[in-house]
Protein backbone atom coordinates (compact mmCIF):
# COMPACT_ATOMS: atom_id res chain seq x y z
CA UNK A 1 0.00 0.00 0.00
CA UNK A 2 1.64 3.28 -1.07
CA UNK A 3 1.44 6.38 1.18
CA UNK A 4 -1.42 8.53 0.59
CA UNK A 5 0.69 11.93 1.46
CA UNK A 6 3.44 10.85 -1.31
CA UNK A 7 0.92 10.54 -4.09
CA UNK A 8 -1.26 13.45 -3.43
CA UNK A 9 0.44 16.82 -3.31
CA UNK A 10 -2.87 18.77 -2.70
CA UNK A 11 -3.28 16.78 0.91
CA UNK A 12 0.17 17.05 1.40
CA UNK A 13 0.01 20.59 0.93
CA UNK A 14 -2.89 20.91 2.90
CA UNK A 15 -1.74 19.01 5.68
CA UNK A 16 1.67 21.66 5.78
CA UNK A 17 -0.65 24.55 5.50
CA UNK A 18 -2.49 23.15 8.76
CA UNK A 19 0.23 22.94 10.79
CA UNK A 20 2.04 26.12 9.45
CA UNK A 21 -1.24 27.84 11.12
CA UNK A 22 -1.01 25.71 14.65
CA UNK A 23 0.30 27.80 17.80
CA UNK A 24 3.41 27.72 18.26
CA UNK A 25 3.20 25.65 21.46
CA UNK A 26 2.53 22.11 19.49
CA UNK A 27 5.67 23.11 17.38
CA UNK A 28 7.40 23.59 20.64
CA UNK A 29 6.58 20.21 21.88
CA UNK A 30 8.51 18.79 19.08
CA UNK A 31 5.43 16.24 18.34
CA UNK A 32 6.52 14.52 15.07
CA UNK A 33 4.78 14.95 11.71
CA UNK A 34 1.90 11.99 11.87
CA UNK A 35 0.88 13.78 15.26
CA UNK A 36 0.87 17.22 14.23
CA UNK A 37 -1.05 15.78 10.78
CA UNK A 38 -3.40 14.10 13.13
CA UNK A 39 -4.13 17.63 15.20
CA UNK A 40 -4.92 19.09 11.27
CA UNK A 41 -7.35 16.26 11.01
CA UNK A 42 -8.92 17.21 14.41
CA UNK A 43 -9.02 20.86 13.48
CA UNK A 44 -6.73 21.78 16.30
CA UNK A 45 -5.32 25.11 16.03
CA UNK A 46 -4.68 26.29 19.22
CA UNK A 47 -4.78 24.92 23.17
CA UNK A 48 -8.63 26.18 23.29
CA UNK A 49 -9.14 23.67 20.12
CA UNK A 50 -7.83 21.07 21.51
CA UNK A 51 -9.20 21.23 25.05
CA UNK A 52 -12.79 20.33 23.10
CA UNK A 53 -11.78 17.20 22.03
CA UNK A 54 -12.23 14.62 24.56
CA UNK A 55 -9.21 12.58 25.72
CA UNK A 56 -10.29 9.30 24.58
CA UNK A 57 -10.95 10.45 20.70
CA UNK A 58 -7.07 11.78 20.98
CA UNK A 59 -6.04 8.66 22.53
CA UNK A 60 -7.60 6.76 18.92
CA UNK A 61 -6.52 9.48 16.61
CA UNK A 62 -4.43 7.92 13.99
CA UNK A 63 -0.72 9.57 14.32
CA UNK A 64 -1.29 10.40 17.70
CA UNK A 65 1.14 7.71 19.82
CA UNK A 66 3.02 7.39 23.55
CA UNK A 67 4.72 10.51 22.74
CA UNK A 68 2.36 12.40 21.60
CA UNK A 69 -0.28 11.99 23.98
CA UNK A 70 1.95 12.19 26.83
CA UNK A 71 3.31 16.23 25.33
CA UNK A 72 -0.55 16.87 25.10
CA UNK A 73 -2.04 15.49 28.11
CA UNK A 74 -0.62 18.12 30.27
CA UNK A 75 -3.37 20.50 28.67
CA UNK A 76 -6.14 18.05 29.83
CA UNK A 77 -5.04 17.37 33.38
Amino acid sequence: MACELKNDSEKRLDYQDGIAQMDAVFHSLGLAQPALRALVDLHVKQVSDLQKIDFVTLQKAHGIGPKALKALAQFYF
